[in-house]
C-alpha cells in the first residue's frame, strides 16, 4: 500500500508540473498574439480590442477537461491516502467508545467530499466554469493589468 502511494504521489506532482506549465504556455501564448506588431499599427487600436475576455476565455476553456480529471486525480490520492493513514494502529490507551465518533466523522467528510463533487460537476455542465473563468480572466486584465 506505501509503494501504491508513492506512485500515485509522485503522478500527481508529474500531473502538476505538467498542468502549470499547460497554462503558463497558454498565458504566454496569450501574451505573444496579443503583442504582434499588426494588432497595433492600426489607428485607434486598443489592448481591449486585442485582449478580449471572450477569446482568452475560449482559450482556457479548451483545457478545462484536462482540469477536471487533474482534480478528479488529486481527489482520489487525497482518499487513498486517508484509507492508507486508517491502517496504523490505534494506541490501546483510546476507550472503544471514543473511536466512533471518528468514524461517524470520516463518513460525514466522505458524504460532504461526493455532495461537492457532484455540485462542481454540476456547475461546469450549467456553465458556470464558463462564468468564474470569465470572472478570473477579467481580475486579471482589469486589477493586475496584463496586457
Amino acid at each position: 500500500m506505501r509503494k501504491g502511494l508513492r506512485i500515485m504521489g509522485l503522478a500527481l506532482a508529474v500531473m502538476t508540473v505538467m498542468m502549470c506549465l499547460l497554462l503558463v504556455w497558454q498565458a504566454a501564448d496569450i501574451y505573444l498574439t496579443g503583442n504582434r506588431p499588426e494588432n497595433f499599427s492600426a489607428p485607434g487600436v486598443r489592448i481591449r480590442q486585442v485582449y478580449s475576455r471572450e477569446d482568452i476565455a475560449a482559450r482556457f476553456e479548451r483545457f478545462a477537461p484536462a482540469v477536471y480529471v487533474y482534480l478528479a486525480a488529486v481527489a482520489v490520492g487525497l482518499v487513498w491516502q486517508a484509507a492508507a493513514g486508517k491502517e496504523k494502529p490505534r494506541p490501546t490507551a483510546i476507550p472503544p467508545a471514543a473511536a466512533k465518533p471518528a468514524r461517524h466523522l470520516a463518513a460525514v467528510r466522505l458524504v460532504l467530499l461526493g455532495a461537492a463533487a457532484a455540485l462542481v460537476v454540476l456547475g461546469a455542465m450549467n456553465g458556470g466554469a464558463r462564468d468564474v473563468l470569465v470572472k478570473a480572466v477579467n481580475i486579471c486584465t482589469e486589477c493586475i493589468g496584463l496586457g
